[in-house]
């Protein structure tokens, strides 16, 4: 399930598959939960150190002074926008469980920044620390260029956090940073030292590679000859921030493995089988809604590059002009990668890959789907590529793979790997490889309705007893996989192959540009495919599949239902608002509903107000109703807020399925935001009065599950409904019985898919 990325106002209906566009009004406060209160201290560039501290009119000064302090479960440490600072920012302390420590920004202006200048290893660093949350820098460590290229790259990482106590460390949060133009050095595992140049080195091992970049998480140990217990990460979160221009990587987590000449090798981040009891790897770990880019940098590669995890999430990111691998996961158990966009993967700084996804060595329990990966050297690299380690297990499905120069699909594991390939469209103008390979033994590969589509009439399909290939699709000009038990050939007839954009930027990945590698009417892979069980219920844009006789052949399943649904209220007139206006059910007996000029003439709202009965079980009600219920994944989106002194629980809102029975429900009410996850009422965090909060439901009716964010920090994620709703049949903002209040809605959209895009 997905998250809602940085919104911006106006929305557009997508007018392509079931793929919408989302834009949002204005930068909002997140409701984040509810923290026992600290301490808040503020640091300005015109402070003095001999300040308290404890006031925005009487900051402290320097890195120094924050450096020195052991802060206390709860306290936040404030940065003055506009502000700048050279070297190590390095506070002291832990929060516990509830109560983190929080660094942030106050005032208006530039995120502040943190500028390392190459001078020390982690611009902003945490060791040994647990229970923090970063947000709001801008953070940098660039040492100064020479005249040798490569020469000032250096152990250099923008934030790095790190631990080797032999403790589990928990929550690190960092979210709204930016980070860009750090030196890292580029250390390669294996390769050739006849290669090695000012700033690169190959075969440095495990533990001394791919450590340095924009943000990391690394644990190691205090001595190599005796390392004791590992150090576990758990409940890692980078979302929302930029990461542009860092080498080696743009988000590295890295566990110790003891490879180095002359350590005891602990095998903590390395396993050589599925159920190697040495393997102990970082937990909880996601990356959401972030924008990673390494295109004015000859030494960045991997844009995210997870090692030693298990229990990992990776959606909605952008990944724009990496080297190497856009996502690559290595060592790792039970990671999902989904509906990102990666774009221009190339070579770079000595590496031999270029792809846009990559499930590596002794992975198992991957699964990458509903990803957009266009204009990278190879689409997809399964890379289970280690003679003497024979185990890995990937799902590979309804991606949209096109552009790719090399290979769309690489088939690269040993014997012993496993992997399930389904349901991807694969168009290249130029690639000679479509399905093909560097292993001579290779894993099984099982590939099953995909979609093979190619400019070039003579492109590479491998032939090996362990790559089956089964009912897939091939253009009209493609001679099929010999081996193909039931392959259909024809025209794909897509919307338009030749779109050249929108693409993915710093707002979010354009998943709807995909859309134009959909099927139209008339097509021979409609309703084509086989039937794949566990096949996860949906395609690339939320669809139910199948929604015909079979599922279709390629990410898409043509023909869904378009829904794509926005209203701002901006050019309604002020007033009353009548039951029927552009399609909303009104109900306000004994109450009101009405359009008003808040927050201003030009960007309307509607308000809803309760001060005595009336209604009924509807009460004072603003609706959407649907004859034909909405399956699949849904997203509903709107702004709203409480402007009143009373105590009224307002559903904000409440969906229903086709019995009128609520399904899910969110609530504010009494100071406090609430949501029922299955019959249980939750209590997430409070409502400032006044303020502009924006609610974004990503339905899944497939699945029976849910997933909210608030302001677009994710709050819930697959929480259960309150009962089965195999579709959507109505959206209400509404509140009834003996409750009493005021609340405004304003910017609602309801789409068909991801709330991702612009």
């Amino acid at each position: 399930m997905t998250v809602t990325r940085r919104l911006v106002p106006q929305s557009t209906a997508a007018a392509l598959c079931a793929l919408a566009v989302v834009l949002a009004s204005f930068v909002l406060i997140p409701a984040q939960r509810a923290f026992a209160a600290g301490t808040t201290y503020y640091v300005s560039t015109n402070g003095s150190d001999s300040n308290a501290g404890t006031s925005s009119s009487a900051p402290w000064r320097s890195l120094t002074k924050v450096n020195s302090t052991t802060f206390q479960p709860g306290d936040t440490i404030r940065f003055e926008s506009g502000d700048s600072w050279t070297g190590q920012l390095w506070p002291k302390g832990s929060g516990i469980d509830g109560s983190p420590i929080s660094i942030d920004s106050y005032g208006t202006g530039a995120k502040p920044k943190i500028a390392g200048q190459g001078t020390v290893g982690d611009a902003v660093r945490l060791n040994n620390q647990q229970y923090w949350e970063i947000r709001n820098l801008d953070v940098s460590n660039a040492a100064p260029a020479t005249a040798t290229p490569g020469e000032n790259l250096g152990d250099f990482r923008g934030i790095g956090v790190h631990g080797d106590n032999g403790q589990t460390l928990h929550h690190f949060v960092i979210d709204s940073v930016d980070v860009h133009d750090v030196t890292g050095e580029v250390n390669w595992i294996g390769g050739s030292t006849a290669n090695n140049q000012p700033g690169i080195t190959f075969q440095t091992g495990w533990d001394r590679s791919k450590d340095t970049g924009g943000i990391a998480f690394i644990t190691s140990v205090q001595d190599i000859t005796a390392p004791g217990a590992p150090t576990v990460l758990d409940d890692i979160m980078v979302e929302n921030s930029t990461i542009k221009n860092t080498s080696f990587g743009g988000i590295v987590v890295k566990q110790y493995a003891g490879d180095a000449p002359g350590a005891v090798y602990t095998g903590w981040g390395k396993r050589d089988t599925a159920t190697d009891s040495r393997y102990t790897p970082h937990t909880n770990v996601t990356f959401r809604g972030n924008y990673i880019s390494q295109a004015n940098t000859a030494y960045g590669c991997n844009g995210i590059y997870l090692t030693g995890v298990r229990g990992g999430l990776v959606e909605g990111n952008v990944i724009d002009r990496v080297g190497t691998s856009g996502v690559e996961t290595n060592m790792a158990d039970s990671v999902t990668v989904q509906h990102n966009e990666i774009m221009g993967t190339h070579l770079a700084a000595g590496g031999a890959d270029q792809n846009g996804l990559d499930p590596d060595i002794a992975t198992t329990n991957q699964v990458f789907q509903y990803n957009y990966l266009h204009d990278n050297g190879d689409g997809i690299l399964l890379c289970g590529c280690n003679s003497s380690i024979h185990f890995g297990s990937v799902v590979v499905r309804y991606n949209v793979i096109t552009g790719s120069t090399r290979w769309n699909l690489h088939l690269s594991q040993s014997a012993g790997t496993v992997a399930d390939v389904y349901n991807n469209t694969f168009y290249s103008s130029t690639a000679p490889n479509m399905v093909d390979g560097g292993v001579t033994s290779p894993g099984k590969a099982t590939l099953t309705n995909n979609l093979f589509v190619s400019d070039q009439s003579s492109v590479v399909f491998r032939q090996e007893s362990t790559i089956i290939y089964n009912n897939n699709g091939y253009s009209a000009n493609l001679t099929p996989s010999a081996s193909d038990t039931h392959p259909i050939v024809g025209a794909p007839q897509f919307v338009n192959s030749a779109v050249t954009g929108p693409y993915g930027d710093a707002n979010g990945p354009r998943l709807d540009t995909a859309a134009n590698f959909a099927l139209q009417s008339g097509s021979p892979f409609v309703d084509a495919g086989a039937t794949v069980t566990n096949n996860g219920g949906l395609d690339f844009a939320g669809a139910p599949v199948p929604l015909g006789s079979g599922p279709e052949i390629g990410a898409f399943e043509r023909g869904a239902p378009n829904i794509a649904f926005t209203d701002t209220f901006d050019n309604l007139a002020t007033g009353t608002l009548a039951d029927g206006t552009d399609g909303w059910r009104v109900i306000s007996t004994n109450n009101d509903i009405s359009v008003v000029e808040t927050p201003s003439a030009t960007d309307k709202s509607v308000r809803l107000t309760r001060t005595v009965d009336g209604g009924g079980t509807d009460g004072t009600n603003l609706a959407r109703l649907f004859s034909t219920p909405l399956q699949g994944v849904v997203t509903i989106d709107a702004q709203v807020m409480r402007n009143d002194t009373q105590a009224g629980w307002f559903g904000l809102p409440y969906v229903y399925n086709s019995g009128g029975t609520q399904a899910v429900s969110v609530a504010f009410a009494r100071g406090q935001i609430h949501a029922y996850q299955g019959t249980t009422d939750t209590v997430l965090g409070t409502y400032t009065n006044g303020k502009w909060y924006r609610i974004t439901l990503t339905v899944d009716t497939v699945n029976q599950r849910f997933d909210l964010d608030i302001d677009g920090q994710r709050i819930l994620t697959d929480a259960t409904f309150r009962t089965s709703m195999p579709g959507i049949a109505k959206i209400a903002w509404y509140s009834n019985g003996g409750e009493r209040g005021s609340v405004h809605v304003d910017d609602v959209r309801i789409a068909r898919g991801p709330a991702y895009g612009q």
